[in-house]
């Protein structure tokens, strides 16, 4: 049986602010791809580890957002849009 050497975790800390703010490590923006004005999700469990992970939107989520008629929240940016068109498989 072959081992395999584990590439060790990375850990980043970071400061929040009075107002509740934290500037994501480089090295993390990186990795998700984010860029400013991206997007990011925090996926919280009742147990466990959160999750963080960019945005992406898909061409569905532009129809399905289209029909929200403006509730608030719903919008994409004209970025988002296009990235969503861009993942099109025709």
């Amino acid at each position: 049986m072959a081992l395999t050497a584990h590439k060790p975790s990375t850990i980043l800390e970071a400061t929040v602010t009075s107002k509740g703010q934290v500037t994501l490590p480089s090295e993390l923006r990186k990795r998700l791809g984010l860029k400013q004005g991206s997007r990011v999700r925090f996926s919280i469990p009742e147990n466990g580890p959160v999750q963080v992970e960019p945005v992406r939107y898909k061409i569905d989520d532009l129809w399905r957002m289209s029909d929200a008629r403006g509730e608030p929240g719903k919008f994409m940016s004209f970025e988002e849009m296009n990235e969503a068109k861009a993942q099109r498989k025709w």
